[in-house]
């Protein structure tokens, strides 16, 4: 029988490119949380036949006196076994999410496979390679299977407007919902992750491979150490302003058609307004 107390009372369940880094720095900065010494974990998606014992051996290193213990893995959310196994092994957890404009997070998201050299393709070309650049913006979709399963209590939809808007009040309401006291210092506006490109293709791509390997041989630690090396952050150089890729009109009028649907429903869902989204109004 594993001890609950090593095992996590918050996951971040997802998507990518909607604050998640941002997120994990403030939490791991919180002198009153534990996470890992790695985001996107994918124990419950990808690596759940390592069992719970491996599992909860990420977390022994909690202090006592850790109020919030957790972990990020952002594709937590596209997953039906993870649901149902976090729904399943984790009861009492608290699950919460942040979401994007899905067209920006779609960019955004193509931005991040050009950058890891995952492809060279112009970004019409790019989604049909990778399908999941729309799927994962389909948030109302994805969110049901969590829905369905938690009370809504238990579940914290966060929008990533509001963390550009006031990064400050975002920290202060997430580290409520956590449990953890707002009341602490930290640097809210720290830009964690600006876009970029990969400066050889060829490495970008190994580095990422390389990084896929040692995740399915449990090196977790070893891909926490080496993203947050020097090495790993001279593969990339931030785009110049002029030179930084923008979407063409033409894809994202056809990428308000794809959403609208799905930002309708989320709207009822969350009960927020989200016209400004995927160009709801007037598309």
């Amino acid at each position: 029988m594993i001890p609950p107390r090593v095992l996590p009372n918050f996951l971040y369940i997802g998507p990518d490119k909607s604050g998640s880094t941002w997120m994990y720095e403030m939490l791991r900065q919180h002198p009153q949380c534990y996470v890992p010494r790695i985001k996107d974990i994918y124990f419950f998606d990808r690596y759940y036949d390592r069992g719970l014992s491996w599992y909860a051996g990420l977390f022994r290193d909690a202090p006592p006196e850790a109020r919030a213990i957790g972990e990020l893995s952002h594709d937590y959310l596209f997953s039906d076994q993870a649901a149902a196994r976090i729904q399943r092994d984790l009861p009492g957890v608290r699950l919460f999410t942040s979401l994007r404009d899905p067209i920006e997070r779609s960019f955004s998201h193509y931005l991040y496979m050009v950058r890891s050299g995952m492809t060279a393709s112009p970004f019409e070309e790019a989604v049909m390679q990778f399908p999941e650049i729309i799927d994962n913006s389909l948030y109302h979709k994805h969110l049901t299977r969590y829905v369905e399963r938690f009370e809504p209590s238990r579940l914290s939809i966060f929008l990533f407007d509001d963390l550009v808007a006031d990064p400050r009040e975002f920290g202060r309401r997430m580290f409520e919902y956590l449990g953890l006291t707002s009341e602490v210092e930290m640097d809210f506006d720290r830009k964690v992750l600006s876009a970029s490109r990969p400066r050889n293709r060829r490495l970008a791509r190994m580095a990422k491979q390389g990084a896929n390997l040692a995740r399915r041989f449990g090196l977790v630690g070893l891909v926490g150490a080496v993203k947050g090396s020097a090495t790993s952050r001279w593969l990339y150089a931030p785009y110049r302003e002029e030179e930084r890729p923008s979407l063409p009109p033409d894809a994202r009028r056809r990428l308000a058609e794809v959403y609208r649907p799905d930002v309708e429903r989320l709207q009822s869902l969350i009960n927020r307004n989200l016209d400004h989204w995927a160009q709801v109004e007037g598309a």
